[in-house]
């Protein structure tokens, strides 16, 4: 019974010590998620460790900047894009921190919004 009870609790001491001594890096990755709402699109980023970011979507036929915005000093922003205001058509919606650039296509149509995996 004592080796039962010793062998858990070494187990557990050992799992734990990784997560005890994992540090923020300013390598930690951009965590981007959107999802689909009525009339728009809520986006979500996390990991920014207070570095500058830009939220840009981009009209993909004219190549026309539709909105942009900064985050500073924050570690996760949401913003609620309103799409109604914009015509059909294809936008890109991309995320810089850093060097680092992620993007998502829209698909904008009278019948509703279709979003492509983040890249």
């Amino acid at each position: 019974m004592k080796n039962v009870l010793f062998s858990l609790l070494a187990l557990f001491t050992l799992s734990a010590a990784p997560a005890a001594a994992h540090t923020t890096t300013n390598d930690e990755p951009l965590i981007v998620r959107s999802k689909v709402m009525e009339g728009g699109l809520e986006v979500l980023i996390a990991n920014l460790e207070q570095t500058k970011t830009t939220l840009t979507l981009t009209n993909l036929d004219t190549n026309r900047e539709m909105f942009s915005d900064r985050v500073r000093n924050h570690n996760g922003y949401s913003y609620n894009l309103n799409l109604d205001e914009l015509k059909p058509g294809r936008y890109l919606l991309s995320v810089t921190k850093g060097k680092e650039v992620r993007q998502q296509v829209l698909l904008l149509t009278k019948k509703g919004i279709m979003c492509s995996a983040w890249k």
